[in-house]
């Protein structure tokens, strides 16, 4: 007997998977913006002794899909017997319910369970669910995921009870079903688990994937293009639901109020088209202050001592006490407390900018976010959702690749994806702290912003350079729901930190500490397998590998062989940057770790030093130059191997590229510097331009090569 599955369907945003977590026990992360689900995830439970598989969809509006993750969702319903249970907005029930005749078409059987009725209560709207319940035959459940009410009561119902639904649907009858039917195949049909009367109404409405699948021939196609072309029937289907949805709705109203939803005083403001731009960079800057320059460097020195006073000192010391072999101190001193523990000293801002992306998430803010850069964005070759792809690649950027999928172009989603290594990750934080710090100490802070700017922008101009050929997006299609501004929850948000915390740590102590171990191994050995300390005349493994690649980044200021090796290293993982070059500078862990090994960048006599240039173009080298691999991994398993690679060379070639600008202005000739500055303002001059024109061509619509003044659409009523 198959294992019995439930099944979480609905809208985007309406806490299918906060009722996920709370079923499971699970700590899937939650967004209050669209694309948060972007493949089917499933956990089993237990309900009085039966395994029951609970499954979570990524949101979808109809069953129609325009994007990948809404896709998944509807292969899923198609082609499975799971139990339904559909997840309806109080707020927006009129618009869920779209979804919900849908599933009635297609032979489904949903219960409806309601999340946030306390929010229209409180705003003096009010249904009576009993009357919803026999008006459409089905079960339906009231519930507020966050209040935690019914929890438990929905997976006994949905686990012992199937209710299909007698409901007619009289808006059918209007429809030329029958016709499309006795024109498809019986094996046409067969290869639907669903009504055969919802193929007919998709193919009405010309859902592309649908016919694909049915595998018309010409014969077949010239028949329903024949009935198709005497209504639009996308329009008409849509109408009648809407109708329908209405009538019913009419006749559950117990208490109605004039409030629109989804207006909110706040959006003046945010969605302003002149401080939407201001508002954005003024709350990054006060995330990024207090990240590296109050308290996120308060907490991490804090950490700093902790580390230093309960492992690394007793370890160093017990050591000592025993007599250890001096390699064996070096080991622990310097390739593990010094390359892992100075990587865990950087917890605190790490853990301050995920609570700040968290809260971003939470409240409301990212889905304005996207809807105020799309006019941007579209001029570059990207949507206004790519912005949701940008800020998590702050955090993580092998996580952010997945969250492209909810764009529905293939071609932008796929630039998308493509970009997110050029942002900033919370890997690269210690690179900027510690380099950063040492040359410009508490300017710092305008460096990090300056970085983190600096890799958005570059990103946009690959993407644009992308879409002139190569990666044309498709026609414009922008659709996104506002949801109301919430408090975020603070459990949620603890959970998210906590299994973002878990993963570095987690990390640390396998891949960094392995990593930490050859390094320093390769640092302190000969390839006679002399250890170099007792054995002065020797070189090790490391100083000869980084010195055969140095040649490389010569003409970039980076030929030092420690900083060719630390950046190798760091296309494993960029928290190792900093670990390897702590190992090659033989800098243990300590409470002034991060200081120290600044230091050390000043003095000519270790392995590793800087000049001021030479330090700015390693944090933008370091910001820019590759994808980690995990990154490598996940863009390989979306967009393919070809890509992959692509971005791979086009990111060190950018790199490099721009590097090498920098350091030939700083070091050049005369005639070099003279060469590169015109080139340099001709770049600079273009940018302006082009920035101009995209002012200019504000109010322009799809309808317009040029300016709206004359455009006929427009004038239309």
């Amino acid at each position: 007997m198959s294992k019995e599955q439930i099944v979480l369907v609905g809208n985007p945003n309406v806490g299918k998977t906060t009722l996920y977590n709370k079923l499971t026990k699970s700590f899937e992360h939650t967004g209050n913006w669209h694309g948060v689900t972007v493949d089917k995830k499933e956990k089993i439970i237990k309900v009085e002794g039966r395994e029951i598989g609970v499954i979570d969809l990524p949101g979808l509006y109809s069953m129609t899909s325009y994007s990948f993750e809404e896709q998944v969702a509807i292969d899923f319903l198609l082609s499975n017997d799971a139990k339904i249970v559909n997840i309806c907005d109080a707020n927006i029930l009129e618009r869920n319910l779209y979804l919900t005749l849908q599933l009635l078409e297609a032979g489904l059987k949903p219960t409806i369970l309601i999340n946030f009725d306390n929010e229209i209560k409180k705003k003096g709207k009010e249904y009576d669910y009993d009357k919803f319940s026999k008006i459409l035959d089905l079960k339906v459940i009231k519930n507020d995921v966050f209040l935690k009410k019914n929890v438990f009561d929905l997976k006994e119902s949905t686990a012992k009870v199937a209710f299909a639904s007698n409901l007619t649907l009289d808006y059918l009858k209007k429809l030329p079903i029958t016709e499309i039917l006795s024109i498809l195949s019986l094996s046409q049909l067969g290869a639907f688990r669903c009504n055969k009367e919802f193929i007919a109404i998709k193919v009405l409405e010309q859902d592309e994937k649908i016919i694909e699948k049915l595998g018309l021939s010409d014969s077949q196609k010239k028949r329903i293009d024949e009935i198709v072309l005497k209504n639009d029937y996308l329009t008409l289907i849509a109408k009648y639901r809407y109708e329908f949805i209405e009538k019913i709705l009419l006749e559950c109203v117990v208490k109605q109020n004039n409030t629109v939803y989804g207006k909110f005083k706040a959006d003046k403001f945010v969605l302003n088209k002149f401080l939407c731009l201001p508002i954005f960079l003024a709350i990054l800057f006060l995330i990024f202050y207090i990240t590296f320059s109050s308290l996120g460097s308060i907490l991490s020195e804090g950490l700093k001592i902790i580390i230093d006073k309960l492992i690394g000192d007793p370890i160093t010391n017990l050591l000592y006490k025993i007599n250890a072999p001096a390699w064996i101190i070096g080991l622990f001193s310097t390739g593990i407390i010094g390359g892992v523990g100075g990587l865990l000293s950087f917890i605190p801002q790490i853990v301050l900018l995920f609570l700040f992306l968290s809260l971003l998430e939470d409240s409301g803010y990212m889905s304005r976010l996207a809807f105020s850069f799309e006019d941007i964005f579209y001029k570059f070759g990207l949507s206004g959702k790519s912005i949701f792809t940008i800020l998590m690649s702050f955090g993580c950027t092998t996580t952010a690749v997945l969250t492209a999928r909810n764009i529905e172009d293939k071609n932008t989603k796929i630039k998308t994806a493509m970009i997110s290594p050029y942002m900033s990750c919370s890997a690269k934080l210690p690179i900027y702290a510690v380099i950063g710090g040492a040359f410009f100490s508490k300017g710092n802070i305008f460096i990090i912003i300056g970085l983190y700017l600096l890799g958005v922008v570059v990103g946009l101009l690959i993407s644009n350079l992308l879409s002139k050929k190569y990666l044309q997006s498709g026609e414009r299609s922008f659709i996104l729901e506002f949801p109301p501004y919430r408090m975020p929850s603070f459990k949620q948000i603890m959970i998210t930190i906590w299994q973002n915390i878990k993963q570095f740590v987690v990390k640390v102590a396998t891949i960094l500490l392995s990593f930490s171990v050859i390094v320093w191994i390769l640092q302190n050995f000969s390839f006679k397998f002399e250890y170099i300390p007792t054995v002065w005349t020797a070189t090790s493994m490391l100083e000869k590998i980084g010195k055969a690649l140095a040649i490389i980044f010569r003409p970039i200021g980076l030929d030092n062989w420690g900083i060719v090796v630390s950046l190798l290293v760091g296309i494993m993982a960029k928290e190792m940057v900093v670990g390897t070059m702590a190992i090659i500078n033989n800098v243990p862990n300590s409470v002034n770790f991060e200081k120290q090994l600044g230091a050390s960048f000043l003095v000519s006599g270790f392995a590793i030093n800087f000049s001021t240039l030479t330090a700015v173009i390693m944090m933008i080298f370091s910001l820019l130059y590759m994808p980690c691999i995990s990154t490598i991994a996940v863009l390989k398993k979306e967009i393919g191997w070809k890509l992959t690679i692509l971005t791979c060379a086009v990111q060190f070639s950018v790199a490099y590229l721009i590097c090498f600008i920098i350091y030939q202005l700083g070091t050049g000739t005369i005639l070099s510097k003279i060469i590169i500055s015109i080139l340099v303002v001709f770049f600079i001059l273009y940018l302006l331009i082009k920035s101009f024109k995209m002012v200019r061509s504000k109010g322009t619509c799809l309808n317009c090569s040029k300016n709206c003044k004359n455009c006929v659409a427009k004038n239309i009523d």
